[in-house]
């Protein structure tokens, strides 16, 4: 008899301590959201919040307010995210990079990857492309290697960002062929392709929705891909990778909130954001900004962060870069 009050007290308590978050997740969200976004406006990853963020705010039934924040390839709005509340208020959307690349390339990163997260899921893989100006004369990727060696040093490179996967593409590239390109980073994608336009880089690594605007209007030219393989959307664009094995980008944008954040929250969170990737006119607006859905659970997202963070800590000294 004893064992049974036992039994329902501890039901009980169990009970009690569970109601507070269960109910906390039902009501959430009582006002709106703020999802961070590491780049500014005119990027694949701006692009790729902005395209989520009606329809989960219609689920969510609060608006979700998009505040970009540029800065160190990503990692000033992580800080800020992994520093913020952790009441499901406070969301980051980022890259890759700024999670698992940058605490090899930065001084004094401020924040563990692994730790400093609830991660919500995958929502898209980020396609990067070669490009060089159109007054260069570099039609494909041999060319590219071929005129930095007829002219070493004068090339320079632009990128997202240090530790971006633009600028590991860049130096794998320098590494596997031997070829001399100055690395300039930029605050975001969109601007080093501004750059890139206006003739004051040569060559830069950008999304494809930055990219292809400028291609028709005959401003730069792409050169090749940055994926493993041929895009199907484009089966003539060779890939980096077909030249040059090894060098390909791994890409993809997902959302997160502070370590700590209920998981009942952190599941509602989920559970929107996938079926918004589901949503057909989210995947006609993803494929026109170049991006592709994805989605996984919370603990597949944590998984995925570990194991790349894992992997880059072996890749980014293995071509000789250092923090800075």
């Amino acid at each position: 008899m004893i064992r049974g009050i036992h039994a329902v007290a501890a039901a009980a308590l169990a009970a009690a301590l569970f109601a507070p978050a269960a109910t906390q997740a039902q009501d959430y969200p009582t006002r709106p959201v703020t999802m961070i976004v590491g780049f500014p406006p005119g990027g694949s990853t701006d692009a790729a919040a902005r395209i989520l963020q009606d329809p989960m705010s219609q689920s969510l039934g609060q608006q979700i307010i998009i505040d970009n924040r540029s800065g160190a390839g990503g990692t000033v709005a992580a800080a800020a995210v992994a520093n913020a509340k952790p009441d499901g208020y406070t969301l980051l959307y980022t890259v890759n990079a700024a999670l698992t690349m940058n605490m090899y390339l930065q001084k004094n990163f401020p924040f563990n990857s692994k730790t400093a997260f609830s991660p919500i899921g995958v929502a898209s893989d980020v396609v990067l492309a070669l490009a060089v100006n159109a007054k260069m004369p570099i039609n494909n990727v041999q060319e590219l290697i071929d005129y930095a060696k007829k002219n070493p040093g004068k090339l320079s490179y632009g990128s997202s960002g240090v530790g971006s996967g633009h600028h590991i593409c860049g130096e794998l590239l320098k590494q596997k062929t031997g070829i001399d390109m100055v690395h300039v980073p930029y605050r975001g994608g969109a601007p080093a392709v501004q750059d890139l336009v206006a003739g004051n880089i040569p060559v830069a690594f950008g999304t494809l929705p930055a990219l292809l605007p400028h291609v028709a209007n005959g401003s730069i030219r792409i050169i090749a891909s940055a994926e493993k393989g041929r895009l199907a959307e484009f089966p003539n664009l060779a890939s980096i990778n077909e030249i040059v094995p090894g060098v390909y980008n791994i890409g993809w944008s997902g959302l997160l909130a502070p370590a700590g954040t209920p998981q009942p929250i952190i599941d509602k969170l989920s559970t929107v954001m996938n079926a918004a990737l589901k949503l057909p006119d989210v995947k006609a607006k993803m494929k026109v900004q170049g991006l592709v859905p994805l989605s996984n659970t919370p603990a597949e997202f944590a998984s995925l962060i570990s194991n790349e963070v894992d992997y880059w800590a072996k890749v980014i000294p293995s071509i000789g870069l250092q923090a800075e």
